[in-house]
């Protein structure tokens, strides 16, 4: 397998070295090979709406309080098996080496958070898929009583003729379902969670196998969820009221 080496260039920023591609002679490019501008980022930077998005935070929280709801905010992201890679100390002259196996298995999280500083988090070994949405739904409804106003972005995942089948058939009398604005990520506070998963507690982490960084994950969702007030600061950040 090919190994992957992560090493710093000097003593506070770690760099990722990995073989160039060898670069096509002039006469062999075609306009396909022309860089291009990122679709996402384009997207994103089209979408942005300050007074929209004002509305739609102002609009949520009237609603769930109109009806006495709970607010849940849900996302899924991924965790790979190569670490994560970030800045750090090392004594000058000492650069610090991180060697892996270029690899990449990886394990899909969903979780939610609620204003009360409530945080929920399931771990597959697979791509998510509207079932384990589902489930986690199903577990929701369990943990958390009275009537809910869940906030999700809207991936096919989260439209799929599964959940609307799931609402029909008697989710909906106590789960409602509110989709957030095309590449709006920063007004779903659950997208701090996983920086602060990824960044701050599993950076510079070497692991040989996915079951060490369930355990890392699980461990730190416990941590998580001994301090609310981290998640109720999460959901501030993203404009909300607490």
């Amino acid at each position: 397998m090919d190994l992957f080496t992560s090493r710093q260039s000097d003593p506070s920023r770690v760099r990722c070295e990995v073989p160039p591609r060898p670069r096509q002679p002039d006469s062999q490019r075609s306009e396909l090979d022309a860089p291009k501008t990122d679709p996402t980022r384009q997207a994103t930077q089209r979408s942005r709406n300050p007074a929209l998005e004002g509305r739609t935070l102002a609009q949520i929280e009237k609603k769930a309080a109109a009806e006495g709801r709970t607010i849940v905010f849900i996302d899924e992201s991924g965790v790979y098996l190569l670490p994560i890679v970030v800045r750090t100390y090392a004594p000058c002259g000492q650069t610090p080496i991180l060697k892996e196996f270029l690899s990449y298995d990886h394990l899909s999280l969903i979780g939610a958070i609620t204003p009360q500083g409530r945080l929920f988090l399931t771990v597959y070994e697979h791509s998510i898929t509207s079932q384990e949405v589902v489930a986690f739904l199903g577990q929701l409804q369990r943990m958390i009583s009275g009537l809910l106003l869940v906030i999700w972005d809207g991936i096919p995942t989260h439209r799929s003729k599964r959940i609307r089948a799931y609402l029909a058939a008697g989710a909906a009398k106590r789960i409602h379902l509110e989709q957030l604005p095309g590449y709006a990520p920063d007004l779903n506070p659950t997208e701090w969670v996983w920086s602060y998963l990824k960044v701050a507690e599993l950076a510079n982490t070497p692991c040989d196998y996915l079951s060490e960084v369930a355990t890392l994950i699980d461990k730190e969702k416990r941590r998580m969820q001994r301090k609310p007030e981290l998640i109720q600061a999460f959901i501030r950040d993203a404009g909300y009221e607490v």
